[in-house]
């Protein structure tokens, strides 16, 4: 399903956290958040506090990126993590009520 997109978003953004570095793109279309690995990217959803807040957060997140026709990508220098808005599309969160995101499994 192809939406309007109502926001362009162009960055080039370096995060520090501790001793890790957090890269943010974005292309107009898609943001790309590039974490150095993946068990950061757990600290910092752990950091967001307990599974349901979190769920719904993320929820609420996708719903509004979609109908903005942004998509979010979080990714480490290697592979793709997830895919939350625009293009993200996966029965199995939608399971959990998450709509809008795909979880890359391989």
């Amino acid at each position: 399903m192809s939406h309007q997109r109502l926001l362009s978003v162009h960055a080039n953004v370096t995060i520090d956290i501790g001793d890790d570095r957090v890269f943010v793109r974005g292309d107009g279309s898609s943001v790309v958040v590039e974490v150095p690995r993946v068990s950061l990217a757990f600290q910092v959803m752990r950091g967001l506090g307990s599974i349901k807040p979190v769920r719904d957060r993320v929820e609420g997140f996708s719903a509004v990126l979609t109908r903005l026709g942004l998509t979010v990508i979080v990714r480490t220098p290697r592979r793709k993590l997830l895919t939350i808005g625009n293009n993200g599309n996966s029965w199995i969160l939608r399971l959990f009520g998450v709509p809008n995101a795909k979880l890359h499994l391989s």
